[in-house]
């Protein structure tokens, strides 16, 4: 059930939101499955169920393993995900959570060891892009 339609109710804001999703998913240097893991990630931090039901459909559709999908809200304590794909779900968390200061430097680190700096800033995008969406979508939906 939705409270109110963010399309309908803003037209020019639901716009500039699809055209920072559309510039991120333009010649994105991340793998699509990937950024489904992060956006899962994220959307579970959030409790935001419209999204995660979206992004966990996604993920399927771009061949992830499905292993990964049910394990994504324990992968630190999971098999079956690499030393980058961890390291960028934990920089999700960091960001999500708004970690404190040594915890994200910590994450950073790890990351250069995977990501060259462009790569960590479209991670960066998507993670704060899907921060946004959540929110939205929690004030749209009661139940999704």
């Amino acid at each position: 059930m939705s409270r109110f339609e963010f399309p309908k109710a803003t037209p020019k804001l639901f716009q500039a939101m699809l055209k920072l999703a559309d510039a991120l998913s333009d010649n994105a240097a991340i793998p699509p499955v990937l950024r489904d893991l992060i956006e899962i990630r994220v959307s579970q931090i959030n409790n935001c169920s419209h999204c995660l039901r979206m992004h966990a459909k996604s993920f399927i559709e771009h061949g992830g393993d499905t292993r990964q999908l049910t394990m994504v809200a324990v992968w630190r304590n999971a098999n079956g995900f690499d030393a980058a794909e961890r390291a960028a779900l934990d920089w999700a968390e960091c960001l999500t959570r708004n970690a404190d200061k040594d915890t994200i430097s910590q994450s950073y680190q790890n990351l250069l060891a995977h990501y060259d700096v462009a790569l960590i800033s479209e991670i960066s995008c998507i993670v704060s892009t899907m921060n946004a969406w959540n929110r939205l979508g929690i004030a749209q939906h009661e139940l999704a």
